[in-house]
């Protein structure tokens, strides 16, 4: 039986299992391969409708999503789209050939869509399609109309796609549903509704959220032909005339999600570092001011943190820029793991980083527990195991700045270095240098 991996199903994680059912074994290895290659789901495979039949029951509930040709040997008018959506599996339909009388016949099976295989293209997209599917999984979509026939059509065409589908009939209920569920990222609103106006919905919304975080699409079957472009300046990022076909909805749809899941990875990219995967220097200062003024106006006490990872040259020097790279990581998990929810940790640079406490209760018993997570964390590379430490200078007194904070906080680290290393210092403003906390 094909299938891409060997082990029983009952070892298995839960990760998304992709069926693929494709007679032709190299366009069977071949969507298999570029769907493993941007997705982590795992590609089980079949060459007919009785091989899929077995890996339906061996996986049962499993299958998150079926990639099938619709022209099999044991299944050549398409009898396998039926067999795998009665187990409400999102389908994706593979045809060599299409009429317009199959189109409409196999967009009335609730499939996903369908796609040529004509060219290498084709596939690509077939994989791109499938990973959108797989991360529709759980975001949530606001459908807006007072029409609830209309309203239950938009509603089924999301679900085959994944969506988790809230709805509203009315604009005020939508506002009240958008303070209630801030996850939403899409909205679909009609425009001729009776409470209020698409129109006046669409700058209601953007007055909290902005076009990269929530998407907007308008709908409406009104023949004025200026309502699409007063629509977008109002702040929809897209707009679509009653009646239309389910695969352009899809289409817009598809569109306007990947483009929040591209600024969403820019603007993460701008603020994570590319190593560790910790947040970086930028993302450090933004919000760490955010967190200064609240202290500031005595909402929050404040701790200003700076590590510095031992002798770093020194494993650099004798043991390549390679281990070097594998201490940072290990160092910033170890302290990812022992970072309170509410703190925020960021990799300033080189081997320093930096953690700003909010209510920080017993800062000694925290700082040590850093320096013991650090300590005791093994650095695994081809060569060898080793270890390393860090040493930390912390700033527990509220100044007239972050930066003055974190100035305070770089001098105690300096202390530390001093006093031997592996080690913190806690900063005492009201003398000149603090005493050095050694470690156990």
């Amino acid at each position: 039986m094909p299938d891409t991996h060997t082990q029983a199903a009952g070892n298995q994680s839960p990760a998304d299992i992709v069926l693929v059912v494709e007679d032709s074994a190299a366009i069977l290895d071949l969507i298999a391969a570029n769907i493993e290659e941007i997705t982590e789901a795992r590609v089980i495979k079949a060459k007919s409708l009785a091989e899929a039949r077995v890996l339906l029951d061996r996986w049962r509930d499993r299958i998150t999503l079926a990639v099938l040709d619709l022209n099999l040997g044991d299944a050549p008018d398409g009898e396998i789209v039926a067999v795998v959506r009665a187990r409400h599996i999102p389908v994706i339909v593979l045809t060599g050939t299409m009429s317009e009388a199959m189109r409409e016949r196999v967009m009335r099976m609730n499939v996903v869509d369908y796609v040529y295989k004509r060219n290498a293209n084709e596939i690509s997209y077939v994989a791109s399609l499938a990973r959108r599917i797989l991360a529709n999984c759980g975001q949530k979509v606001l459908v807006v109309d007072d029409t609830a026939s209309f309203r239950g059509y938009l509603a089924h065409l999301l679900k085959v796609h994944r969506y988790r589908v809230i709805e509203a009939d009315g604009a005020v209920a939508a506002l009240d549903i958008l303070k209630e569920h801030p996850e939403i990222r899409l909205v679909i609103t009609d425009y001729n509704m009776p409470d209020m106006d698409g129109m006046e919905l669409v700058c209601r919304i953007r007055e909290q959220r902005d076009r990269t975080r929530l998407a907007i699409i308008g709908v409406s079957g009104d023949t004025d032909a200026s309502l699409t472009p007063r629509m977008l300046k109002a702040g929809a990022n897209d707009f679509l005339h009653k009646p239309f076909q389910a695969e352009e909805f899809y289409c817009r749809i598809t569109q306007n999600m990947d483009t929040l899941d591209y600024v969403r990875a820019i603007r993460d990219a701008a603020q994570t570092d590319f190593l560790t995967g910790l947040h970086n220097r930028n993302y450090l200062f933004e919000h760490a001011e955010r967190l200064f003024n609240n202290a500031q106006r005595g909402h929050i006490e404040l701790s200003v943190a700076m590590l510095d990872i031992d002798h770093f040259k020194r494993i650099n020097d004798s043991r390549g820029h390679a281990a070097g790279d594998s201490a940072l990581k290990v160092v910033a998990q170890a302290l990812k793991d022992e970072v309170r929810d509410g703190d925020l940790l960021a990799r300033v640079g080189g081997e320093e980083f930096c953690v700003v406490g909010v209510n920080v209760s017993d800062a000694d018993a925290m700082f040590e527990r850093y320096r013991r997570a650090v300590e005791n964390a093994t650095v695994s590379t081809p060569e060898g195991e080793f270890y390393t430490t860090i040493s930390i200078g912390v700033c527990q007194q509220l100044q007239e700045s972050f930066d003055a904070m974190l100035a305070t906080a770089d001098a105690a680290l300096y202390v530390a270095k001093h006093a031997g290393r592996n080690r913190y210092v806690i900063a005492d403003l009201e003398t000149p240098e603090s005493e050095a906390q050694p470690a156990a």
